[in-house]
C-alpha cells in the first residue's frame, strides 16, 4: 500500500526498531509506535502534521504516536537513522506519553532551533540515541536489556524536557475519529490512483463535503489532495519505469497521469529529474551491480 496507518511495525514481545535509512523517501502515513530521526548526512525535508521541517546533520525529529509524517523526495542522497518503540515497553508507565504531542519536535544544536535549554535537550537525547546504536550495531549478550534501559532514559528525559501537549479524553477520540476518516481516503487512492479522482468522489469516501474535506486534508497531512495524488501517482510510476517492456507514455497512463506532459513536469517536479532520466539512471545503477 502506497500510505495509511502502519501496523505492527514492531515485536510485541520487543517493540523497538532501530534501522540506517539511505535517501528516505515515504509517503504520508501514521502509526501507534513513537519514532525518532536522527540525521547522519545530507539533509532532508519532513512533514509532520502540517508542518515541514528540514533536517540536517545531527538534528533529531520526535514524532509522536498517530502523528502523519512523509519524508520528501531528497535532492542528493541522504541517511539518517530511525528508531520507532512502541509504549508497551514502559508498562503503566506509558501514560505519560501516551496522549500527548511533541510541541517542539525538532531539536538541533542550531540557534534557530530553539533555546539553550533545547540545545541541551538534544544533547542528552543524542546521546542516548548513540548509545543504543552501538548495542544494536555491536548485539553483545544482553543487548536488548541494554537497549531498553536506555529508551527507559530517553523517556525521563522526554517526560522532563521536552515540552508536550497533552489532550482530553474527548480530543483523543476526535483525533481517533480523523485518523480512520484519512485511512479510508488513503485506502481508497491506494486502489484507485489509475482513474479519474474528483475531490467530490474522494471527499464522499471521507465522509466531508469537498470544502469542510479541503481544510481536513491540508491540516492534517500538510499536503493539498493534488500533492498527496501526485506523490502516490509519481511512486507508483517508478515501478513502472524499472519494466523495460513499458513504455513511458504506458508509465504515464498506467500511474493515473492524464497526458505525457503532465507526466514529465509533475515527475521532474517531485524526483528532480524526468522519467527518461531516471529510467536511464536506473538501468545503470543495475548493471553497475553486476
Amino acid at each position: 500500500m502506497m500510505a495509511m496507518h502502519q501496523k505492527n511495525l514492531v515485536e510485541p514481545d520487543f517493540p523497538f526498531i532501530l534501522k540506517f535509512a539511505d535517501t528516505l523517501e515515504f509517503p504520508p502515513h501514521w502509526h501507534e509506535e513513537i519514532e525518532m530521526v536522527y540525521m547522519l548526512e545530507g539533509n532532508m525535508q519532513v512533514g509532520l502534521n502540517n508542518k515541514t521541517y528540514l533536517l540536517e546533520p545531527r538534528d533529531i525529529l520526535l514524532i509522536g504516536r498517530g502523528n502523519v509524517h512523509y519524508f520528501n523526495p531528497p535532492a542528493e542522497p541522504n541517511q539518517s537513522v530511525i528508531i520507532q518503540f512502541g509504549l508497551s515497553l514502559f508498562g503503566s508507565f506509558s501514560s505519560i506519553l501516551r496522549d500527548g504531542q511533541f510541541v517542539r519536535p525538532l531539536l538541533g544544536l542550531s540557534k534557530k532551533l530553539g533555546s539553550n535549554m533545547d540545545r541541551q535537550t538534544h544533547m542528552a537525547i543524542e546521546k542516548q540515541i548513540l548509545a543504543m546504536i552501538k548495542e544494536n550495531k555491536e548485539q553483545k549478550e544482553g543487548y536488548q536489556m541494554a537497549l531498553k534501559a536506555r529508551l527507559f532514559d530517553l523517556m525521563v528525559i522526554m517526560i522532563r524536557q521536552v515540552p508536550m501537549q497533552h489532550f482530553s479524553s474527548r480530543e483523543k477520540n476526535r483525533q481517533i475519529s480523523r485518523l480512520k476518516r484519512l485511512d479510508r481516503v488513503f485506502a481508497y487512492i491506494d486502489s484507485n490512483y489509475d482513474k479519474n479522482l474528483t475531490l467530490d468522489k474522494v471527499a464522499d469516501i471521507a465522509n466531508y463535503s469537498p470544502y469542510h474535506f479541503t481544510r481536513f486534508f491540508k491540516d492534517t497531512t500538510g499536503m493539498t489532495l493534488n500533492e498527496y495524488l501526485n506523490s502516490v501517482r509519481v511512486k507508483k510510476a517508478e515501478e513502472y519505469l524499472l519494466d523495460m517492456d513499458i513504455s513511458i507514455t504506458e508509465a504515464a497512463y498506467m500511474s493515473g497521469f492524464n497526458s505525457i506532459q503532465t507526466f514529465n513536469r509533475v515527475f521532474k517536479k517531485i524526483k528532480g529529474c524526468t522519467p527518461t532520466e531516471y529510467r536511464k539512471r536506473s538501468a545503470s545503477d543495475r548493471n553497475s551491480n553486476f
